[in-house]
């Protein structure tokens, strides 16, 4: 079992020295754009803000390294890049509250405006717009240390990182400009008027940003569910339900796309269904001519095999299998007798009774035909093998080659036995003529509970017009 990834396999020493490279970076500019916000901060000298911004730094590296170490492990259903990702914003939240702390008490006769636009800026550069950049640094890593792990759950939307970034994008910028304007405000620069003028229009382009991302963020997840729908749809083998989407971009084309997927595999199915029905037929002719090499030996009608089938496949349903068992019953039954193709033919076709020796040498084609079919792999031809070794036992143990009694003898073995012998008294053989219904009848009810299993018997007498039907079907010419 492969270990899960933490953050200290996200962040590895490159990934950290950027972050840190970046962070540095961004705390330099932090100081130049704090003194375009706040008038104070701009009367500070080199010395102190130097001073200022090495402390911050620091405890910013102490507070991120800490949030790194504390949530390593992964959280809940939040991927590794987006836990990281968090932590950075929380950890220029910490960076932002410092710097907050610090000037207060370093310079307390600074207006607590002033301590806030610090703040605000940390908020708006670092949480906001450096932490998205540091996003996608976690997204490009994560990507190399985990081309051998499978998603197992997609619980973040493409929908909302667009937008959470749009926003980011566009709020920040309008938050920027009105901070410097309420600066220049303050210096008498800019009029009360216009101030409140840019106010409004801020205000009003973040509105509008957020009607437009939240618009936009809906139609992108009504879309995309309708790709996982038309996904999940050709994996349930709904062909037909797959929709298209009618937009001009990648969506729209994967939508088609997928259309024209579900029509090629459904296609493809059809055809692949088409041929496994050939080699079905293909299959159950080659098993009849298999059964009809035994039967022609004996100078048996090639139609026994086929009415066998057709009774063990009607017992077999009644006898409550399944469709896929009585199926491969229908198929393995022909291929009863298979073992005769060893039995000599002075023996195979004597037209009078068999001497004790010569009856010995007979029952040997019930284990001669095991014997051929028990090496197979397939399930018909394992079953074959099965009623080949098994329809003349018997159910109260007097059968052979084996002796076997009542279940001991496979369900298969137990209707092919009732199937076989029912058509094998009715039909013509070179040491008898065909027996009449009622007498065949009389000795199923004789041998119920002796040589036939009684419930098959009573299955067989309950659906008689069935087999009637078959039996007419498959008449000999």
């Amino acid at each position: 079992m492969k270990k899960e990834l933490t953050i200290k396999d996200l962040i590895d020493s490159k990934t950290r020295l950027l972050l840190y490279i970046s962070s540095l970076f961004t705390l330099l500019f932090l100081q130049t754009f704090c003194t375009n916000i706040c008038e104070f901060i701009d009367g500070l000298l080199p010395s102190q803000l130097y001073r200022n911004l090495f402390i911050i730094f620091i405890v910013h590296s102490i507070f991120r390294e800490f949030l790194y170490w504390k949530y390593r492990e992964k959280k809940g259903n939040l991927s590794l890049p987006r836990q990281a990702y968090l932590l950075s914003v929380v950890s220029w939240i910490i960076a932002g509250f410092s710097a907050f702390l610090l000037h207060y008490f370093l310079y307390p006769n600074f207006p607590l405006t002033s301590h806030i636009r610090i703040f605000l800026s940390y908020l708006i550069l670092g949480a906001a717009v450096l932490a998205q950049l540091e996003y996608i640094l976690f997204e490009i890593r994560y990507k190399k240390i985990s081309n051998n792990t499978n998603y197992t759950f997609f619980n973040e939307k493409i929908s909302r990182r667009i937008i959470e970034t749009f926003l980011i994008f566009t709020i920040s910028p309008i938050v920027t400009l009105l901070l410097i304007i309420l600066r220049y405000n303050t210096e008498g620069i800019i009029s009360s008027d216009v101030t409140i003028d840019m106010l409004y229009i801020g205000g009003l382009m973040i509105f509008i940003a957020v009607v437009l991302a939240i618009s936009f963020g809906n139609i992108l997840k009504e879309d995309t569910k309708t790709i996982i729908e038309n996904i999940n749809s050709v994996k349930s083998g709904e062909y037909t339900k797959t929709q298209t989407i009618n937009r001009p971009d990648e969506l729209g084309e994967i939508s088609f796309a997928i259309k024209d997927m579900s029509k090629s595999i459904k296609d493809g199915i059809e055809q692949i269904e088409e041929l496994h029905g050939e080699i079905t037929n293909t299959q159950k002719e080659i098993i009849y001519t298999m059964g009809e090499i035994a039967e022609t030996r004996s100078k048996e009608t090639g139609n026994h095999v086929k009415r066998v089938a057709e009774y063990s496949y009607i017992l077999a349903i009644k006898a409550g299998l399944s469709e896929e068992e009585a199926s491969i019953l229908k198929l393995a039954s022909p291929m009863h007798d298979i073992g005769k193709v060893g039995i000599p033919d002075n023996i195979l076709n004597k037209p009078g009774k068999l001497t004790f020796e010569e009856f010995e040498i007979m029952k040997t084609h019930a284990q001669l035909g095991f014997e051929m079919l028990r090496h197979s792999k397939k399930p018909i031809l394992q079953a074959a093998s099965i009623v080949s070794r098994e329809h003349h036992e018997k159910y109260n143990g007097l059968g052979y080659p084996r002796g076997l009694k009542e279940k001991e003898i496979h369900i298969f073995a137990r209707i092919t036995a009732v199937a076989d012998v029912f058509d094998a008294l009715g039909s013509d053989r070179v040491y008898k003529k065909a027996w009449d219904d009622e007498k065949i009848f009389k000795l199923f009810n004789e041998e119920k509970g002796k040589h036939f299993d009684p419930d098959i018997i009573e299955l067989f007498f309950e659906n008689i017009n069935e087999i009637y039907k078959i039996r007419n079907i498959f008449k000999d010419v």
